[in-house]
C-alpha cells in the first residue's frame, strides 16, 4: 500500500511540473488525433489502445476487441512574435511584430484488425511535422525569410505478430505527402535605364523591395518499426523507430505581391528620386525567378517507453526520443535582374539531434468517463547561433489534458495541447539592405511564440 501511495505521489508531482511556464514550441506534432495529443504523446508502450497503434504499430496485437477504427478532426494554432529594442531620443522601447497565417486543419485515422489470435493488421494516416507562417512587411528578419508553409500528411499501412502473449512485434510501410512553401523579401537595385545592367554610366536611382516565393508538393516513402513487450500486468516497455521523410522538391518559383516599397540608395527611406517607381515597375516587368536547392528532409525519431498501471483506474507512462540531426530545408527562390542574381542573405538553418522527455497518465473513472494529462520537455533543435523565427527550434515544453466518454458504442474524445516558445535574443536577424547589399545590424532582438493543438475524435470497436 505505501509503495502505491509513492506512485501516485510521484505522477502528481510530474503533472504538476506542466502547471509551469512552457519553454517552446517544436515542429514536431505530438499526435494528430485528440487522444495521442491529449497524453501529449506518450504513449509507444499504451497497450490496449487503438490510438497507441498509430505511434507503435506493435500495440495492434494487444488490443482487446476484434476490429476498431477511430477518426479525428482537431486545429493547431501558432504564432510567433519579434520584439526589436531601439533607441528613441533616450527611452528603450519595444517595437513588437506578430506573425499571421496562424491555423491548419488537423485530420487522423486509424484502424486495427485481428485477422488470427497472433497476426494483426492496421492503417494510419497521422502528421508527424507542421510549421507555418507569414511576417509582416515590415518585420526586421524578413530579408532571411519571411514565409514558411510546412506540412506532412503519413498514411501507412501497419502489421504486428504476437510471438507470445507478452512480446508483441510490428512494421509500418507507407508514403507521406510533403507540402512546403517558403518566400522570402529582397531589395533590387532600380538604375537610371532599367533594362540595361548597372554601370559607370547606368547608376543606381533607387531600391524597390519584393517579396519572391516557391512552392512544391512530393510524395516520399516511409516506414515505422515497433516493439512491445509486458514485464508483468503493471509494467510494460514499448519501442518505436519512425524514419525520416526525404525527397527533392521540384520548386516553382514566381514573384508575390506588388512590390512593397521604393527606398533611397542608402535603404533608409521610402522616399527616393522622382521616377523611380516608374522606373522599378519597368525592372521588375523584365526579372526572372530561380526556385532555391530542392532537397527536403525532415529527421527521424525513435522512442523507449514504459508504462505502470499504478491502480486499475489509473495509469501513467514516460517516453523518451531521440531525434535524429537530419532536418533541411530547400534553399529561398532568386531573382534575376539584368545586373545580376539578387538572393536572400542566408538560407534556413540545419538541425541537430536531441532528446526530448514525456509523460502521460489516464484515469479511468467508472463506466463511462476517462481523463488523461501529459506533459514534454524538449531540448534545442537548432543552435542557438543560428536561431530565426520560421523554424524556432529553441528548448520545448508543452502541457495537455484530454478526456474521453463512452456512448452509442463508441468513445468520443477531446485532446488539447499548450505550447509556448521560449524566449530567444539575437543580433543577427536585423539589417539594412542599401544599394551595395545587406549588410546585419546590431539591434538586439526577441523572438517569442506561442501554439494550441486541439481535436475532437471518435472510436468505435467490435
Amino acid at each position: 500500500m505505501a509503495q502505491v501511495v509513492r506512485d501516485v505521489i510521484g505522477v502528481g508531482l510530474v503533472l504538476g511540473l506542466g502547471a509551469l511556464p512552457a519553454a517552446a514550441q517544436s515542429m514536431a506534432l505530438p499526435a494528430a488525433d485528440a487522444v495521442g495529443i491529449g497524453r501529449s504523446g506518450a504513449q509507444v508502450a499504451y497497450g490496449y489502445s487503438l490510438e497507441a497503434a498509430s505511434t507503435n504499430p506493435a500495440i495492434l496485437a494487444s488490443l482487446k476487441e476484434r476490429t476498431g477504427f477511430f477518426l479525428s478532426a482537431g486545429l493547431e494554432l501558432s504564432a510567433t512574435q519579434q520584439s526589436m529594442e531601439s533607441q528613441q531620443s533616450l527611452d528603450s522601447v519595444l517595437k513588437t511584430r506578430f506573425s499571421y497565417d496562424r491555423n491548419r486543419a488537423l485530420p487522423a485515422f486509424g484502424l486495427g484488425i485481428h485477422v488470427t489470435p497472433t497476426f494483426s493488421l492496421g492503417l494510419k494516416l497521422d502528421a508527424p511535422y507542421l510549421r507555418h507562417g507569414r511576417l509582416q512587411d515590415d518585420a526586421p528578419s524578413r530579408y532571411l525569410g519571411d514565409g514558411i508553409d510546412l506540412s506532412t500528411r503519413r498514411l501507412e499501412g501497419q502489421a504486428a505478430w504476437a510471438l507470445n502473449p507478452n512480446v508483441s512485434v510490428g512494421f509500418g510501410l507507407g508514403a507521406a505527402r510533403l507540402s512546403f512553401a517558403s518566400s522570402s523579401v529582397m531589395r533590387l537595385s532600380v538604375p537610371n535605364d532599367p533594362t540595361q545592367p548597372l554601370s559607370g554610366t547606368n547608376t543606381v536611382n533607387g531600391l524597390v523591395e519584393q517579396r519572391v516565393g516557391q512552392s512544391s508538393d512530393k510524395v516520399v516513402p516511409s516506414y515505422s518499426l515497433g516493439l512491445r513487450w509486458a514485464l508483468n500486468p503493471r509494467w510494460t516497455f514499448g519501442f518505436v523507430h519512425q524514419s525520416g521523410l526525404k525527397g527533392e522538391l521540384g520548386l516553382k518559383s514566381a514573384l508575390q505581391d506588388p512590390n512593397l516599397g521604393i527606398y533611397t540608395t542608402d535603404g533608409l527611406s521610402r522616399s527616393a528620386n522622382l521616377g523611380t517607381a516608374t522606373r522599378a515597375a519597368v525592372l521588375l516587368a523584365g526579372v526572372g525567378t530561380t526556385a532555391g536547392t530542392s532537397t527536403m528532409e525532415l529527421p527521424s525519431q525513435t522512442t523507449l517507453g514504459v508504462r505502470h498501471r499504478v491502480l486499475p483506474i489509473m495509469t501513467w507512462e514516460a517516453d523518451l526520443r531521440w531525434t535524429s540531426a537530419g532536418l533541411r530545408m530547400p534553399g529561398f527562390a532568386t531573382i534575376q535582374t539584368p545586373s545580376g542574381t539578387v538572393s536572400a542573405p542566408a538560407g534556413l538553418p540545419r538541425g541537430k539531434s536531441h532528446l526530448a522527455l514525456s509523460a502521460s497518465t489516464e484515469l479511468d473513472l467508472g463506466k463511462y468517463w476517462t481523463l488523461r494529462a501529459g506533459l514534454t520537455f524538449d531540448q534545442r533543435s537548432i543552435e542557438e547561433a543560428s536561431a530565426e523565427p520560421l523554424l524556432g527550434g529553441a528548448r520545448t515544453s508543452a502541457f495537455s489534458f484530454g478526456a474521453g466518454y463512452k456512448f452509442g458504442g463508441g468513445e468520443l474524445s477531446l485532446g488539447y495541447q499548450y505550447r509556448q516558445s521560449e524566449d530567444q535574443d539575437t543580433r543577427r536577424l536585423d539589417g539594412i539592405w542599401s544599394s551595395t547589399g545587406f549588410k546585419p545590424g546590431l539591434t538586439r532582438i526577441r523572438m517569442e511564440g506561442m501554439g494550441h493543438l486541439v481535436a475532437l475524435g471518435y472510436k468505435v470497436t467490435f
